[in-house]
């Protein structure tokens, strides 16, 4: 039951913040840039994208049969771990500009992995350096968009 609620709460919790970056989004001013891909293509193919996924999840709440409440701590994260990857994500908004993209991104996303418990190696070394590679890759070839 505990699952089936929560699951429900975060979906429309996400609903209502896609509205609300829907409605700030829509105050980007328009500039003549020559292709349908404005300032706000981003914003708005990542708004789809969370309102998607949080409807699935709000299927998912609603279709899921209650469970039993888990053990006390089992399956969790506490308030400890969630209140150090505030400060995690503070520090990386930090330095990001001064420290520069690649390495930033890659110790904040190994030290979160850690936070989050994942203890395999290749996991939590391989995945963040193959990912953030892929978006840096991503947005300079691709895009021609060069983070700092």
């Amino acid at each position: 039951m505990i699952r089936k609620k929560t699951d429900c709460q975060l979906a429309l919790f996400l609903m209502l913040f896609c509205a609300f970056a829907a409605w700030r989004t829509t105050l980007i001013p328009a500039s003549g840039t020559g292709t349908r891909a404005g300032p706000d293509f981003f914003p708005w193919l990542a708004i789809i994208g969370i309102a998607v996924l949080a409807l699935a999840l709000l299927l998912r709440g609603l279709r899921t049969s209650p469970r039993p409440k888990p053990e006390a701590g089992a399956g969790r994260i506490g308030y400890g771990v969630l209140s150090l990857f505030a400060v995690l994500m503070v520090a990386y908004a930090a330095t990001f500009e001064r420290v520069g993209y690649l390495p930033s991104t890659i110790v904040m996303y190994v030290i979160g992995m850690l936070l989050l418990k994942e203890r395999r190696v290749v996991h939590f070394l391989l995945v963040p350096v193959a990912v953030v590679l892929g978006v840096y890759f991503g947005f300079t070839g691709l895009l021609d968009v060069y983070l700092p």
